[in-house]
């Protein structure tokens, strides 16, 4: 097995534009692999903590590259700025009244109006409200008819469509028409083909397995049927997986993509304490860490942390054993400060670098096992 280590020491770089040279990196890496070595799409595999904030760039930055991409272990639809436009669209359907979600969809890519005309269109109505006795009744879609009536007329058959069909049946029709699919793609890219498609694939789920209008379909989406769970053992191209996804899961080539994030870059202020005389749990609070806190409250935090850093650790266990062969890690480093001492980098940069066999060549360690 080969291992890499990556050290990145960064100069001063907004976070931005660190993790996108952090991505960029790790996507000619595997676009190296691919070209250089023969490598095939479907035998790597990269792991992180949580999706965000690396899997969906590195996808995309892969898809630029025209690499296979199997995509994510778990897709959150909402995520998505064409899925937000849909639902945005459907909401105002509901409620014409919603002057926030008819803004929202005048400047989406089905109408791609500028702020400065929403903002116009915003003030005339404000003065209409004022000019009229029903002030409160007049909304922006009214406006719209004097002020943009071709947008004026399309909504209103959309409002119709909302009011007889179910959701399949809802957003074919609109993605169908008027060329409104190719207009969000043309606007955000071919990488919300995927989502569009599996939005489409709940939407016919619903329609044919669930009573209820639309309206009963957006508050069922929201709460719960909005996160789609992929089988990645049987997908093809690069898998980018959480570490919790890939149990039973297992790749030639394996990237380690998310290490330097620690169980103490979150620290919980809410602690529940076990009780031997009740059976109503007990809750400790902190509204933030201060020296002032009681010394229960910093036991109960230290024994929280601990199950915590073992489970981490665990996890890192896990993702190391999804390697067949190589297991390549990252570490992305910001503002040029060192990684915590318990996070995986640190630690595995300890252990390799102290392994026989290995090699450092521009802070970057490499551990060959002979077979």
């Amino acid at each position: 097995m080969d291992n890499e280590t990556k050290n990145n020491s960064p100069e001063k770089k907004s976070s931005a534009v660190l993790q996108h040279e952090y991505i960029c990196a790790i996507a000619d890496k595997i676009q190296d692999l691919i070209v250089k070595e023969q490598v095939s799409p479907n035998d790597i595999m990269v792991l992180v903590q949580r999706r965000n904030p690396f899997a969906s760039p590195l996808v995309n930055q892969l898809k630029s590259r025209n690499i296979d991409v199997a995509g994510s272990d778990r897709i959150i639809l909402p995520d998505f700025p064409a899925i937000r436009d849909l639902l945005n669209l459907l909401r105002f359907c509901l409620d014409n009244s919603d002057n926030f979600c008819l803004c929202c969809t005048l400047k989406s890519p089905f109408y791609r109006l500028k702020e400065q005309e929403i903002f116009n269109i915003c003030k005339n109505c404000q003065q209409v409200q004022k000019d009229t006795e029903k002030s409160k009744s007049t909304t922006i879609f009214d406006v719209l008819q004097n002020t943009h009536p071709e947008i004026f007329s399309d909504l209103s058959e959309i409002i119709n469509w909302s009011n007889s069909f179910a959701p399949y049946s809802f957003f074919t029709r609109l993605l169908n028409t008027n060329n409104r699919r190719e207009k969000m793609i043309s606007a955000l890219g071919t990488q919300i083909i995927d989502p569009l498609e599996e939005f489409l694939t709940i939407c016919l789920s619903y329609e044919r397995t669930q009573p209820g209008t639309l309206k009963h379909f957006l508050k069922w989406f929201i709460t719960g049927g909005s996160e789609i769970k992929r089988d990645m053992d049987a997908s093809a191209g690069v898998r980018v997986v959480t570490v919790h996804g890939s149990k039973g899961l297992e790749a030639p080539i394996v990237f380690l993509i998310d290490t330097i994030r620690t169980p103490k870059d979150k620290p919980e202020k809410i602690f529940q304490i076990e009780t031997k005389n009740s059976d109503m749990p007990i809750w400790l609070w902190s509204p933030k860490k201060t020296n002032g806190n009681s010394e229960k409250l910093m036991s109960v935090s230290d024994a929280s942390t601990d199950i915590k850093i073992a489970e981490y650790y665990r996890l890192l266990y896990v993702a190391m054993t999804r390697a067949r062969d190589r297991l390549y890690v990252y570490g992305l480093l910001k503002n040029g400060k060192n990684p915590p001492d318990i996070a995986w980098h640190t630690q595995l940069v300890n252990i390799l670098g102290d392994m026989p066999g290995a090699t450092t060549i521009d802070k970057n360690i490499k551990v060959t096992n002979a077979k």
